[in-house]
């Protein structure tokens, strides 16, 4: 582990957590049928430049500072999992089945997705 390493990541996560911040805060207030969509947001456009930048990164290598920058720091702080997650209980506490399970399946899905034509995207 380097300096410069170290550096890149906490700078990348600053980076990332006031973008998604931003996303949240742009998108207050638009759930429909309890999809939490700047979550959703946030999520599949980071599972995209994910999948982009790993696609790139066999092909094109960056230097691993940067690569790890722009990995682990900007799209670990601009996504959020536990975000994701405390919406998923909030649904089960309110005993709503139907959109945790919708929530859940479009989320994963279209993260899945999302990676996957960042790969296609990276890889071409």
């Amino acid at each position: 582990m380097s300096w410069q390493a170290v550096l890149s990541v906490a700078a990348g996560s600053a980076l990332g957590g006031v973008v998604r911040y931003a996303v949240g805060v742009w998108l207050r207030g638009v759930a429909p049928s309890g999809i939490a969509v700047p979550t959703l947001l946030v999520n599949l456009v980071g599972s995209l430049l994910f999948g982009w930048l790993l696609a790139r990164q066999a092909s094109y290598p960056l230097p691993d500072a940067l690569y790890l920058g722009l990995t682990t720091g900007v799209l670990g702080g601009f996504t959020t999992y536990s975000t994701f997650n405390t919406e998923l209980l909030q649904h089960a506490l309110n005993h709503d089945w139907a959109k945790l399970a919708l929530y859940a399946a479009t989320t994963l899905g279209a993260c899945l997705l999302g990676g996957a034509g960042g790969w296609i995207v990276g890889r071409a």
